[in-house]
């Protein structure tokens, strides 16, 4: 199977996880970006090649992210925290009625009918925390590799990574696809990702 073939399974996989993560309160997956040499066609050697996507992150319903930029030096690497706050639904929540506000109902009426918030989940304190969202978002791609047919003739090997998703794909003639997945989110609706620490 073709590196093209193997990069459409993994495209499809990844649609999966956007609709597994849609309605819940975890973070909202946006289509991958394919970025470094080889999307840009000048990778040494085709057999080397990592394929790396950037997936865009944006924050559930009833969450706001914040962009924390760090130094000079740290922003020349485009990287930044994710500051999470809670944001007022009250609204929504009589109009739509799909979600109970997390501001204001009790925490035990949250855990009851809704469950918890992003920052009971994928944050340390208020910040969103890569090793948690790192270990959510390779369950979620598991989770969906079974629902492709493909699934059956080709392996997913979820690579150890703390701060990205490394991804192996076999299929049955041993032909690999080497992919790694980073996290950004954008700045100010600029079209500029920056990654997550």
């Amino acid at each position: 199977m073709e590196h093209l073939q193997l990069f459409l399974m993994v495209d499809e996989r990844l649609y999966i996880c956007r609709s597994l993560s849609r309605n819940t309160f975890k973070l909202q997956l946006k289509p991958a970006i394919g970025v470094g040499s080889a999307f840009e066609g000048w990778s040494p050697r085709k057999d080397d090649a990592v394929y790396r996507l950037l997936i865009p992150l944006k924050p559930p319903r009833g969450h706001v992210f914040h962009l924390e930029l760090g130094t000079a030096e740290e922003m020349s690497a485009r990287n930044c925290s994710v500051h999470v706050e809670l944001e007022c639904t009250c609204l929504r929540e009589r109009l739509v009625g799909d979600m109970l506000c997390f501001l204001h109902h009790p925490e035990e009426e949250l855990r009851k009918n809704q469950g918890p918030s992003l920052l009971g989940t994928l944050c340390t304190g208020p910040y969103l925390d890569m090793e948690k969202t790192t270990r959510w978002f390779q369950i979620l791609v598991k989770t969906a590799w079974v629902y492709l047919p493909c699934s059956r003739h080709c392996r997913l090997t979820v690579l150890p990574s703390r701060h990205s998703c490394k991804l192996r794909l076999t299929n049955a003639s041993q032909s690999t696809l080497l992919m790694e997945i980073i996290f950004g989110v954008e700045q100010d609706d600029s079209n500029t990702f920056l990654n997550i620490e």
